[in-house]
């Protein structure tokens, strides 16, 4: 073989070298240690501070296990056995969703380990969450979003501000942590386009807005914002006067504050409304109106189909609606009738 040939078969395999586990450069390894380097690495790939706050809220219990009670001295001698034991034993009778946070976020805290080279075995290679069942989504009818979009007072600044917070989650089905982050920058206003940096998978995608909304953010740039073009979309206001804070942003706290109210005001203490029941509103509308799952992963952000299929379980009356409009033999039928009136 020549010297070009050699040198493009190896750069060939090298590719396949890439997702290598490393080899293990460090024994004696303590807990902090890896901790510290597990959250380095977070940081070094951009991940989001709430993401950070998530795996520190779980290792911190699991941290106090080993050292206090289990006297683990270093990460060599831990055992497969020992983390199901604190697991099961810690977790095992709250909700499985809890149950399997807890584990997730310490197979991937081995998992790391392993794969950046600072463990030879992985004793949380094993460790998997249960199964759940598939609960019913949770999600506004359209009579209800007709009643929370009426309910707004417009005489009030704020007000407009919360309405159209609320038709951006309804219309764009964008996640909390997005919706603050949206700034004049991010929207292309002739397009009817938003930006949107998702934190939670560190990437951006493009969301899309409709006329309706349209009208209530022109309103809203005039009034509230006073022709500004650059700043956060969503702005806080002086509590005593009602008068906008042009350029403070509200946060991820202030929108559930927000829409907490607004479920009192309009429906009754016992509503629950938060902003992910409005990505949930917006990804099930869009496959009852017969919106293609594979189009709604890219609008939602989704990094796997799975996730987004979820939408796709529909109640068995909009089923029967979609049947009723789609099915093979009522297009049959329309084609037979179009036919017909164009005979006669």
């Amino acid at each position: 073989m020549t010297e070009q040939t050699i040198n493009e078969l190896t750069n060939f395999f090298q590719q396949f070298k890439q997702g290598e586990t490393k080899q293990a450069t460090q024994s004696n390894l303590t807990f902090d240690d890896a901790v510290k380097y597990f959250f380095r690495n977070m940081e070094e790939r951009g991940l989001a501070e709430q993401t950070m706050n998530f795996y520190k809220k779980k290792l911190s219990p699991f941290r106090k296990f080993l050292v206090q009670i289990k006297k683990v001295q270093t990460l060599e001698t831990l055992t497969e056995e020992e983390i199901k034991y604190y697991i099961e034993s810690k977790y095992s009778k709250k909700k499985t969703g809890y149950y399997n946070c807890h584990a997730r976020a310490l197979r991937a805290f081995f998992n790391y380990l392993e794969k950046d080279g600072y463990l030879i075995a992985n004793p949380g290679h094993n460790i998997k969450p249960k199964k759940v069942r598939q609960e019913k989504i949770d999600y506004f009818t359209i009579d209800q979003v007709r009643k929370m979009i009426t309910s707004f007072d417009l005489r009030y600044k704020s007000e407009l501000r919360n309405l159209l917070l609320v038709l951006i989650l309804l219309d764009t089905g964008v996640r909390n942590s997005e919706l603050v982050r949206i700034k004049l920058e991010d929207i292309n206003f002739q397009n009817r386009s938003i930006y949107v940096y998702a934190t939670k998978t560190n990437t951006f995608r493009t969301v899309y807005y409709s006329k309706e909304t349209e009208r209530i953010l022109n309103v809203y740039r005039r009034e509230v914002l006073k022709g500004a073009e650059k700043g956060p979309l969503f702005v806080k206001f002086h509590m005593q006067f009602n008068e906008p804070m042009v350029g403070h942003g509200i946060n991820t706290e202030m929108v559930y504050s927000i829409l907490s109210r607004r479920a009192k005001k309009v429906f009754g203490e016992d509503f629950r409304m938060n902003p992910h029941k409005f990505r949930h509103t917006f990804a099930t509308h869009f496959v009852i109106n017969g919106g293609d799952p594979f189009s709604l992963r890219d609008l939602l952000g989704h990094t796997n189909i799975e996730t987004t299929k979820i939408y796709v379980d529909m109640s068995p009356k909009d089923l029967k609606t979609k049947h009723a409009e789609h099915s093979i033999f009522t297009n049959i039928e329309n084609n037979r009738q179009a036919g017909n009136h164009h005979e006669n």
